[in-house]
C-alpha cells in the first residue's frame, strides 16, 4: 500500500513538472548560447554505465571515438554500483581525460528483486533522472543494455517530448544478445535514435545497425 501512494505521488510529481517544464527551460536557455551546433561543435554526452560487462562494453566504445568532440562527458551509475566507476577512472586516468563527471542515480532493480518493487523503484529513478537529464541538457545519450539506462531514456523522452531538449538516444546492445533483445533493449528499440547490435542474427529487427563485436 505504502508503495502505490510513493507511486502516486511520484507520478503526481511529474505531472507538475510538465506544466513548470517551458518556464525551465526559457530560465535555462538565458545562460546558453542560442545559436545552431556546427558539425565541429563538441556534444556533451551522457555514457549510462552497468555492472559487470556492460561497463567493459562502454568503455571498448568510448575508447574508439574522438573524445574532444564527445566532451564534457557525462557518467550516470546507479548508486549501489561501486566497482563501475573504479573500473572508469582507471580508464580514464590512463588515457589522460579530464572532463567527465559521474553522476548518481536510484538502482532501478537489484538481482531477484519483485517486479512490484521493479516498478516503483523504476519510478523512482525516472524522476530523479528529471532533473539530472534537465541540468546536464545533453546533446547525445549512449546506452549499452543495463538496466540503468531505462529511467535516464524515459527522463529524455519527458523533456523531448515538451520541446525542452532534443537530444539523440543511441542503445547498443549488449554482446550477449545473440538471437533476441534483453528487456532493456526491447524497451529502447522504440524509443532510440540508433539502435545497434553486436551480431548479425539480430539484424532480423528492421530498425538494428549491426557494428561487430565490441569486445
Amino acid at each position: 500500500h505504502s508503495q502505490m501512494v510513493s507511486i502516486l505521488v511520484l507520478a503526481i510529481g511529474a505531472g507538475l513538472m510538465a506544466a513548470v517544464a517551458r518556464v525551465c527551460w526559457l530560465l535555462a536557455m538565458v545562460g546558453r548560447a542560442s545559436k545552431r551546433r556546427s558539425s565541429g561543435d563538441k556534444l556533451r554526452t551522457i555514457a549510462v554505465l552497468g555492472s559487470g560487462g556492460h561497463t567493459s562494453e562502454m568503455i571498448t566504445l568510448l575508447s574508439k571515438v574522438d573524445r574532444s568532440r564527445y566532451s564534457p562527458l557525462f557518467y550516470v551509475v546507479a548508486d549501489t554500483d561501486t566497482h563501475s566507476q573504479t573500473k572508469v577512472d582507471r580508464y580514464e586516468k590512463a588515457s589522460s581525460n579530464s572532463t567527465y563527471t559521474f553522476v548518481r542515480i536510484p538502482r532501478s532493480r537489484e538481482v531477484h528483486m519483485p517486479w512490484t518493487t521493479t516498478v516503483y523503484m523504476t519510478a523512482k529513478a525516472t524522476f530523479v533522472c528529471l532533473f539530472k537529464v534537465f541540468q546536464i541538457t545533453p546533446h547525445l545519450v549512449i546506452c549499452n543494455g543495463p538496466g540503468t539506462c531505462i529511467p535516464v531514456i524515459f527522463a529524455v523522452w519527458f523533456w523531448k517530448f515538451f520541446g525542452v531538449m532534443s537530444p539523440r538516444i543511441m542503445f547498443v546492445e549488449s554482446f550477449c544478445r545473440v538471437k533476441s533483445l534483453s528487456l532493456s533493449g526491447k524497451i529502447a528499440y522504440r524509443l532510440s535514435d540508433s539502435f545497434l547490435v553486436q551480431w548479425p542474427q539480430l539484424l532480423r529487427y528492421s530498425k538494428a545497425k549491426y557494428i561487430g563485436k565490441l569486445c
